[in-house]
């Protein structure tokens, strides 16, 4: 689940964020949601990057693996040549072969839940600049200060964006910093939602492979009619289908009804364009029931298709069925004589928390997480953080 950022968390970045940087960030975030692939994101959004950090590199992966083994799957570099952007062909194909593994911040976003690193914070200047990483890799691109944007998705890492300045130039700022996380988690959804509307092309084109996905897709219009449903969104519709208009659908023909719970949110998100004008690119996210007993999860999202800056958007959808997860929750627990607070605990371990996160998050000491980790790993079996993963990954518990 896409983690949201609190209103009290924004008003904090806007103690160092001035009004100026606040619509550069929003100008940002409709840049990527406007773009229908990847190719156009990076493209677009490097130099637009560039230019909003004062930047003079950027560079773009995507990576599969983690947290065990972590590789590139596409990786992307872009500089500044004399307000042109340059694509470095070169440096991208050196980090598939290894140097990507050696960056000190990539371990530290492995190893912690943070959006945004710097050099300074994760590693000091005297260690990084004593590294052979720095020495033999990014010396010779003439660079320096890093500046690390997590794209984390459901609490899994899944790329990065990275911006460098020279040497000669100021390190990275708290307002720089600031701003980097109200904007990572944005380009994060936008390339989700990017992802998701290949897919919806594909299947399109091959029907055969839409009853393949677990998750019910949506996409609908600015009036909230269905553009593109799969099968599991319908029968997760139906399932949610209550006391609708006589006149609203005809299941008859095939038709299926849109649940009131989705109108609502898809309804909230455009009214939050009309209020507030920012960060308005959420997913609006709730657990809700169907009259047999069924429990699915819906994530409603914004997405323009526009090229104008307040053209109206359709809306993305993902309907999860969470029934199965819940009995297999309940599986686990008869098992292994697990408590509902271990449970709590385990998903804090699995989304890679720490114990001070963890005991924030449940509202108890450190110590007493540290026991109920103690308890679990006896009660499991297991030795460490990465035999729990790999059982919990073995019993497809995680959703």
């Amino acid at each position: 689940m896409l983690t949201c950022e609190k209103k009290s968390d924004i008003k904090s970045h806007m103690a160092v964020v001035s009004s100026r940087d606040l619509r550069e960030i929003l100008d940002l975030v409709y840049t990527a949601n406007r773009c229908q692939d990847v190719e156009s994101l990076v493209g677009t959004l490097c130099q637009a990057m560039i230019r909003s950090f004062r930047s003079e590199c950027v560079t773009f992966h995507l990576i599969k693996g983690f947290p065990w083994r972590v590789n590139v799957v596409e990786s992307r570099s872009f500089k500044s040549d004399f307000h042109n952007l340059v694509e470095d062909k070169h440096y991208p194909a050196l980090y598939k072969d290894g140097y990507f593994q050696q960056s000190p911040l990539l371990k530290a976003a492995i190893s912690s839940t943070k959006t945004v690193l710097k050099i300074g914070n994760s590693i000091s200047c005297k260690d990084w600049e004593s590294s052979s990483y720095y020495n033999d890799f990014i010396l010779p691109q003439h660079l320096s200060w890093e500046l690390f944007l997590t794209l984390r998705w459901k609490d899994n890492l899944e790329g990065m964006f990275t911006l460098w300045r020279p040497r000669e130039y100021t390190d990275y700022e708290p307002s720089d910093i600031a701003r980097a996380e109200i904007l990572a988690p944005h380009l994060t959804l936008a390339i989700h939602n990017i992802s998701t509307i290949s897919k919806i092309n594909g299947w399109r084109k091959k029907s055969s492979t839409d009853e393949m996905n677990n998750d019910g897709l949506l996409l609908l219009d600015h009036r909230f009619r269905p553009v593109y449903s799969n099968a599991k969104a319908r029968e997760i519709c139906l399932y949610l289908y209550n006391k609708m208009p006589s006149d609203a659908v005809n299941i008859e023909k095939g038709e299926f009804p849109v649940p009131a719970c989705v109108i609502q949110d898809c309804s909230e998100l455009l009214n939050l364009i009309n209020a507030e004008s920012q960060f308005i690119s959420w997913p609006k996210e709730r657990v809700v029931f169907s009259e047999s007993g069924k429990q699915f999860r819906s994530e409603c999202s914004l997405v323009w298709k526009a090229d104008k800056m307040h053209s109206v958007p359709n809306f993305m959808v993902t309907l999860t069925d969470l029934t199965g997860k819940n009995r297999l929750e309940t599986n686990l627990q008869s098992r292994y004589h697990l408590s509902h607070r271990e449970v709590d605990i385990i998903y804090c371990i699995i989304s890679d928390m720490s114990y001070r996160e963890t005991a924030e998050k449940l509202y108890i000491s450190k110590l007493t997480v540290h026991t109920h980790i103690k308890n679990i790993y006896r009660k499991l079996g297991v030795k460490n953080k990465i035999e729990l993963y790999r059982l919990v990954q073995s019993l497809n518990w995680m959703v």
